[in-house]
C-alpha cells in the first residue's frame, strides 16, 4: 500500500502548538498585574479557527489510513463514500487508504503490540466496542484529546469516554433477531423469558460467544445465578450456535431467531434492503451498547484522524453512517435510532448502557470466567 511521508515540519509545529494550548497550566506564583501600557492578551481562538487549523494540518498530512472489517460500515464501498463526503466537507484531497481487517478485538490487540514495539499504528482511527477500547486503554495506546475545546460536533459530554481517549459513534440495541417471514404479530417474543416457551424449542440460535450474557450477569442487572439458571434452560431450546453477522442463517430458514444477538444494526441493515428480518428488544433485558472511535498515540496522520472523528459525529456523518451501517448515535440531534428507544422508554422500558463506565464497574476477570462458563452451558458440555 502506498504511504505518504510523515507530517511535515509545519504540520508538526501546528499540532504541538494546539496541544500546548490544551495543556493545563503549571502551578506557580501569580504573574504580576499587567500595566496600562502593556498590550492586551490575544483572545482565545474561536472553535472555527481551531477547526481550520486542524484542516490545514490534515492537508499537510495528505492521507488517512483506516482499517475495519468488510462487514463493518459496508466495507470498502462504505469507506469510499465516507472518504468522498469527508474530503468534500473540508475542501481536502486526502488519500484515504482503507484495508479490510480482522475482527475489532484483533485490530485492538494489533494496535497495542504496535505501540509497545514503537511502530507506526496500522490505522489512524480505531473503531470498536467498549471491551476493545478497554484493552486499548490498558495498553495506554489511545491519545487523550480535549474534544470539547475544539470539536463542534462533540460537545455533549455523554459522547466522550472517560479520560477523553475515545468518542461514542453509534448506539445499538441488543435483542432477539427473528425472521419476519415466520414470526409476526403476537408470535414475536418480547422478552428473554418468552424464548423458554415450548413453541420455540429447536427454532433458536444463540452465539458461540455467549454474547452479552456475562454483562447481563452483572449484579446491577440479572446477577450471576439468574443468568446461569436461564442459560441452562435456554440450552435445551437452542438448535445451534452461530457467529455475529451470520444473519443469513435466519434468512434461509435454518433458524427462526437468535438471541442474544450482537446488535440491532445487523438486522436493520438487511431489513433496509428488503430482507424479512427484524429485531425485538426484550423488555426484561433492555441493553444499549456503543461503538467508539479513538486515535492511536502512534497514528501517522493524527490531525486527519481527529477531524474525521468529529465529522463522523456531525449530522452529515451520522446520516451517511446510517446509510452504510443502519446505525447512528441516539444522543446526536436528528438521530434515526432515537425514536425507537424513546418509544420504549415511554412504555416504561429502562435501558442499561453497556458503555465504558459500565465496564469500569464490572470485574473484567470475572466476566472472562463467566464467558467461558456460559459458553460451555450453551454447548451442553
Amino acid at each position: 500500500m502506498n504511504r505518504v511521508s510523515l507530517i511535515g515540519h509545519l504540520a508538526t509545529a501546528l499540532l504541538l502548538l494546539g496541544e500546548a494550548a490544551c495543556a493545563p497550566a503549571t502551578s506557580g506564583p501569580a504573574p504580576p498585574a499587567a500595566s496600562a501600557a502593556a498590550p492586551a492578551a490575544p483572545a482565545p481562538a474561536a472553535p472555527a479557527d481551531a477547526v481550520q487549523r486542524l484542516v490545514e494540518a490534515a492537508r499537510q498530512e495528505g492521507e488517512l489510513v483506516l482499517i475495519w472489517g468488510e462487514n463493518t460500515m459496508s466495507g470498502s464501498e462504505g469507506a469510499q463514500r465516507l472518504a468522498a463526503a469527508f474530503n468534500s466537507r473540508y475542501g481536502l484531497n486526502l488519500s484515504v487508504q482503507f484495508t479490510p481487517g480482522p475482527a475489532m478485538p484483533e485490530v485492538a490487540n494489533r494496535l497495542v503490540q504496535e505501540y509497545k514495539a514503537q511502530r507506526r499504528a496500522s490505522t489512524d482511527v480505531y473503531l470498536g466496542p467498549e471491551t476493545s477500547i478497554r484493552a486499548l486503554i490498558q495498553g495506554d495506546t489511545l491519545e487523550p484529546v480535549d474534544w470539547a475545546s475544539w470539536a463542534p460536533h462533540i460537545q455533549d459530554p455523554r459522547l466522550i469516554a472517560p479520560g477523553n481517549v475515545a468518542v461514542e459513534m453509534i448506539t445499538s440495541t441488543i435483542g432477539i433477531t427473528y425472521s419476519t417471514a415466520r414470526l409476526t404479530g403476537d408470535a414475536v417474543p418480547t422478552s428473554l423469558q418468552d424464548l423458554l416457551e415450548p413453541r420455540f424449542k429447536g427454532r433458536i440460535a444463540s452465539t458461540v460467544y455467549a454474547a452479552i450474557f456475562p454483562e447481563l450477569a452483572s449484579p446491577e442487572l440479572w446477577g450471576e445465578a439468574r443468568v446461569r439458571d436461564y442459560l441452562t434452560r435456554l440450552a435445551d431450546q437452542v438448535a445451534g450456535l452461530i457467529r455475529c453477522g451470520e444473519n443469513e442463517r435466519v434468512l434461509n430458514g435454518e433458524f427462526d431467531l437468535y438471541a442474544l444477538d450482537c446488535g440491532s444494526y445487523q438486522a436493520d441493515l438487511l431489513q433496509s434492503k428488503g430482507m424479512p428480518i427484524a429485531q425485538a428488544i426484550p423488555t426484561d433485558a433492555a441493553l444499549l451498547f456503543h461503538w467508539y472511535l479513538g486515535v492511536p498515540k502512534n497514528a501517522a496522520h493524527p490531525n486527519a484522524a481527529k477531524l474525521f472523528i468529529d465529522w463522523l459525529l456531525s449530522r452529515e456523518g451520522q446520516d451517511l453512517t446510517w446509510e452504510v451501517q443502519a446505525a447512528d448515535h441516539h444522543l446526536v440531534p436528528g438521530s434515526k435510532a432515537a425514536p425507537k428507544i424513546e418509544r420504549l422508554q415511554a412504555q416504561g422500558v429502562q435501558f442499561t448502557e453497556l458503555n465504558l463506565q459500565f465496564g469500569e464497574r464490572a470485574n473484567a476477570q470475572e466476566q472472562d470466567r463467566l464467558r467461558t462458563e456460559f459458553q460451555a452451558i450453551l454447548r451442553k458440555q
